[in-house]
């Protein structure tokens, strides 16, 4: 009968190799878990305005005076809002903006400009009564 023998090498030299792979990672993976955290709120910011500029042409649409009412929701809103109306066409747009820091990041990054925009076509006022 024959034994093999098999002799282990010595791991000591790739003791802390799981340490140092992951002290090297750590901080891209935090960095990268940032990154998409402020892009997600900055994606839903975005979702909000075009949300506001609607509000605020569905509220002009239906007014005397739209101008004045899209400035009315858009400033209940705190994003600054400038309304166009075409009489030819009877299409009333808004367009909203708000300047915003990039979130979690926004010390080293420069501000970011969201727009937001919506068009409809102009309605007789409410008649309620």
């Amino acid at each position: 009968m024959t034994y093999l023998i098999v002799h282990q090498t010595p791991r000591h030299k790739s003791r802390g190799q799981a340490t140092v792979e992951f002290a090297l990672m750590a901080p891209l993976v935090v960095l990268c878990a940032l990154l998409l955290l402020a892009t997600l709120s900055v994606c839903l910011d975005t979702l909000r305005l075009n949300d506001i500029a609607r509000s605020a042409v569905r509220s002009a649409i239906t007014s005397d005076n739209p101008s004045e009412a899209a400035r009315a929701i858009a400033d209940l809103s705190h994003v600054s809002a400038i309304t166009t109306a075409d009489d030819a066409t009877g299409l009333v747009t808004v367009n909203a903006t708000m300047k915003k820091r990039f979130p979690l990041l926004g010390r080293w990054l420069p501000s970011l400009s969201l727009h937001g925009t919506a068009t409809m076509m102009r309605e007789p006022p409410l008649v309620l009564g």
